[in-house]
């Protein structure tokens, strides 16, 4: 019988970090519950829908190297998030290649003081991140590989408060996903943090869930394995 592959695409949300050790991510929960498939975990901090068409020469190191049945996704917060410097304008060249290290904080706490994060500045821009993520899909059903679609997390109280438009950019994101996912039969959505629950009380920081959103994503994800 048939080993059936499952490859974890995923950022630091789903990673173990202090106060969440890695026997409470839900991937090691998925592992533990399912130790006759082959799990291959391919989380990296800062994961952007850029690695899916990169990583190994157009992404093959995420999906064609290792012909998954499953693909489970969970990415978007990073390059959702509004950003203070455009990576890709001249005031971002100058502050990090130009800058000595303690002028550069000096001057990035002074910006932080006077400047909101821009919901038009991202790591990815939309429509970069519906190619991305559009050709993702594509080539998944080539393959015929599923993909579990898990959307960006709701923002807590204290993330909203530090960056006022990082809600509004989750929800364009999350937005461009239902839209492209729509268009594929081999995608889908599953959403472990539903209307009702508190994403303050399941998160350890102002980003990252804790042991009980972990528990959340498992049991969201288990029947569908």
């Amino acid at each position: 019988m048939k080993q059936k592959k499952i490859i974890i695409i995923a950022d630091s949300v789903s990673m173990p970090r202090h106060g969440v050790a890695y026997e409470e991510t839900w991937i090691h929960m998925l592992k533990r519950e399912f130790p006759a498939y082959d799990i291959m975990d391919r989380t990296a901090r800062g994961s952007t829908s850029t690695r899916l068409v990169t990583e190994g020469g157009g992404g093959a190191d995420l999906l064609e190297s290792y012909m998954p049945d499953i693909v489970i996704l969970q990415i978007g917060m990073a390059e959702a998030a509004p950003r203070l410097f455009d990576k890709r304008g001249l005031e971002y060249a100058l502050v990090s290649r130009y800058m000595p290290p303690r002028l550069r904080q000096r001057y990035i706490e002074y910006i932080k003081k006077r400047r909101v994060r821009s919901p038009e500045i991202t790591d990815v821009a939309p429509e970069q991140f519906r190619k991305n993520i559009t050709a993702f899909f594509e080539r998944a059903k080539m393959i015929s590989a599923r993909i579990i679609l898990i959307p960006i997390l709701p923002t807590t109280d204290e993330y909203a408060r530090k960056s006022p438009h990082a809600p509004k950019n989750v929800e364009r994101y999350n937005a461009i996903y239902r839209e492209t996912a729509a268009l594929f039969e081999n995608v889908t959505i599953v959403d472990p943090f539903r209307p009702g629950i508190d994403i303050n009380a399941i998160s350890i920081d102002e980003l990252h869930i804790n042991p009980e959103g972990s528990k959340l994503v498992f049991n969201a994800l288990k029947p569908l394995l």
